[in-house]
Parts: structure tokens; sequence; C-alpha cells
């Protein structure tokens, strides 16, 4: 199992207290990221591409493809080529598309980008591909496959379980009578931005709410996956889960993009924007859903948000909470979750590094709203999909028993 040094950090550039400046992103942000009202998007073109003798081809017809063109370079080398959505746009690559030849043939294939740099490891199939090299002057990754004359999906991520199909089957297999699956608004595209309910605590009683987010940009699918796995915790038949869920009730929002997860973005909706950085504003009708789904609980006496948890991914394991020296409720949660998961779980390890209230994102609108703790809770982008179940259980079973400490010293059991 993986292994990440603790570390608590205070970055040089942020100030404890809040600033008196308005926000305009983060370092790694491009110009106007705040700026969330519509903006143009460029579809991809839809199609199968063929080149070469003999012909291999390529196809991007699938939901979640991402592959903008194809041509030959050299005999046995092909490239393609990926665009983004829309630009500036933060450094997220994703591709992804079916390839095949007329005939058994190996080949190698580079991967080009417009105006960016490859990150993800490419995966074919079900096999991750060996001996990729990478050319940091061009940003370019270059690497060879074996073909055959059946079609094998090449993309920046393991394909099962991420698309917004497999969303929509799973959430038909939910059939406890304390799940209840509603579509909290509709995207762009009028797709569901689903919201999962569950409510197993007692008619008049109070009632802890925890609320779980996931999949603003398209590409962070191991931070999508971990969030299954955390909520397939809660879910469980354990005696800690059944306790947690007669005191607590879930809001949890799988998909709150989609469009873009549908058509293969790098990281915005098809409103051309960042949804995570339109919690103040709400320009996007996915982000409105979700906040009118949750802002009734505000004057819901019987209901107190204790937690809110935003899964995303990055290139490490990093829990980016509020500031310590903000008050919430409860106060300074995560530093004491982070602490509990290293005593209880000490093969888990994670960066923490606090961040001010001041940016325009979910975590920081559940704060604002509620008073209440939140995270984002970023997921190693090379974890296997057994670390992430892992991390997604452990995690969850900490976070109940800590959640139901904190209902306790409050109410009483």
């Amino acid at each position: 199992m993986y292994k990440i040094k603790l570390l608590i950090l205070v970055p040089i550039l942020l100030i404890s207290c809040k600033s008196t400046s308005e926000f305009t992103g983060y370092s790694y942000d491009p110009p106007g990221v705040t700026n969330t009202v519509d903006k143009l998007v460029y579809p991809q073109k839809r199609r199968v591409i063929g080149a070469g003798n003999p012909k291999v081809w390529v196809s991007n017809e699938d939901e979640s493809t991402r592959m903008n063109d194809f041509y030959v370079v050299t005999k046995d080398t092909f490239e393609v080529y990926i665009k983004p959505e829309n630009a500036p746009i933060n450094n997220s690559p994703w591709f992804g598309f079916s390839i095949w030849s007329d005939s058994t043939r190996s080949i190698v294939l580079r991967l080009r980008y417009e105006n960016a740099r490859h990150r993800y490891e490419p995966k074919f199939g079900d096999q991750l591909v060996d001996s990729v090299r990478y050319d940091s002057s061009s940003g370019t990754a270059e690497f060879k496959l074996n073909l055959t004359e059946e079609p094998k999906f090449l993309s920046a991520q393991f394909r099962d379980g991420i698309t917004y199909s497999d969303l929509v089957s799973e959430l038909s297999e939910y059939n406890e009578s304390f799940i209840s699956i509603d579509t909290a608004g509709l995207s762009h595209e009028k797709r569901a931005v689903y919201q999962i309910t569950v409510d197993e605590t007692n008619p008049g009683i109070q009632a802890g709410v925890l609320i779980l987010l996931s999949r603003q940009h398209p590409p962070e699918t191991s931070g999508y996956l971990t969030y299954h796995y955390f909520l397939d915790a809660l879910l469980d038949s354990t005696e800690l889960a059944r306790k947690f869920r007669s005191r607590f009730i879930i809001k949890s929002f799988p998909m709150i993009n989609p469009d873009g997860v549908f058509n293969g973005h790098w990281r915005h909706n098809v409103g051309g924007n960042d949804l995570n950085r339109d919690w103040q504003y709400f320009n996007q009708p996915e982000t409105r859903s979700v906040k009118d789904a949750l802002i009734p609980l505000k004057n819901d006496s019987s209901k107190k948000v204790y937690y809110g948890i935003d899964f995303h991914s990055t290139n490490e394991n990093i829990f980016y909470p509020i500031n310590e020296e903000i008050v919430t409720f409860p106060d300074n949660f995560t530093q004491k979750w982070v602490s509990s998961l290293q005593k209880n779980f000490p093969e888990l390890a994670f960066t923490i590094e606090e961040f001010d209230i001041d940016s325009p994102i979910s975590k920081n609108w559940i704060y604002k709203t509620f008073g209440a703790d939140a995270l984002t809770f970023e997921v190693d982008d090379v974890l296997s999909k057994a670390e992430m179940k892992h991390l997604g259980y452990t995690s969850a079973q900490s976070l109940m028993e800590m959640l139901l400490e904190e209902w306790n010293n409050l109410n009483g059991d």
C-alpha cells in the first residue's frame, strides 16, 4: 500500500486572516477563471479517421472520448492531436479514443496537445502502457502499441465505471428503502445532475447532515472512484454505518459536471467554465442545481450540516481544509480527522494544506452557508483501484466515528 509523508503546510503566499482583495484565481488557474458567465465551447467533431497503409483507425464516437485529429508522421509512427473544449484552461489534457488496424501490426503513437503538456499515464484496454517517452520541450508523449483488427480503447484513465452512462446504471441498482435518487437539476445539455439522499433517521429527531460532492472536473476519476468507495462504506451494513445513518442524513451529488464527462472535456462544463469557481454567483445550471437542492437545509431547524467533502484528483493525496484560524462547526474538524487517520490507519498518509475562504469554491460555499467545516479531498491520479478502495473505506470509517462523537457532544447519545 502507498505511503505519503504527512505534512502540515501553510503556503507562504497565503495569509491566515481573510484577504481584503478580491479573489481572482489560484496560481495554477488561467486568467479570468472566476468570471463564470457562459463562454464559447468548441465541440470536437465525432468521427472515424483512417491513416497509413495498412490503415490504422481511430474513433471518438463514444462518450467520454477526446480526439481531434489523427495523421501519419512516418510509416510506423502516427500522431493524435488533442484540443481542449475552450481556452484558457488548466493543464488537464484528457484523451480517449478507440484504435485498431486493418491488420495486426506494431506502431509508435504520439500524443500532442494544443497549448498543453502530457499529464496522464496512457491506459490501453485494461493495461497501463509501458515505456512512455515524454518530450518536455514539446509536451508530447510517445509509446509503442500492438494493434489488431479489434478496436481497443486508449485513454487517460481506465474507462470502467467513470462515464455518465455508468452512473445512470449504478443509480438504478440502489434498492434500499432509505436511499432516494432525485434529479437536482439539469445541465446545459439537459443531462440530470443527480442527488442521492440517504436518510435512515427517525422522523422528528434532530439529525446531522453530511454533504458529498464529486466530478466537477471530468478527468478527475481517482477522486470520483474514491468517492464511490467512501459512499459504499457509509451504506454498509456494519454496526458503525447503521448507527451513523441513524444520526446523519447524507446528501450526495456524484457527478456535478455530466456534460463535461460525456464530452471528454479537460476541465470545464459546456458553458465553458470551471464549475469549482462558480460557487459565488452560480452562473452555471449545474452549480445552481446543487445550491438549490441544499439551501432548504439552512432553514430546517431539525437538520444541521456538520461537514462537506468535495472529491477531486491531482498528483498526490492531499487535503485542502479551511484555515485553522477560521471558526467552523465542528471547529477544525478536518485537522482532527487527519490526526485520527494517522493514528488509526498508519498505512495511510496525507499532505494537508490550509486555505482561506475567499475563493468561490464549493467547500467555502458550504462554510459560508451553513457554518460547517468542509474539505477538498484530492486523490492521487495514479492510485490503483485497490488503493482507492482502501482509501475510501478507511477514511469513511474514521469520519463516521468522529462525526458521531461530535453529534453526541452536541445532542447526547
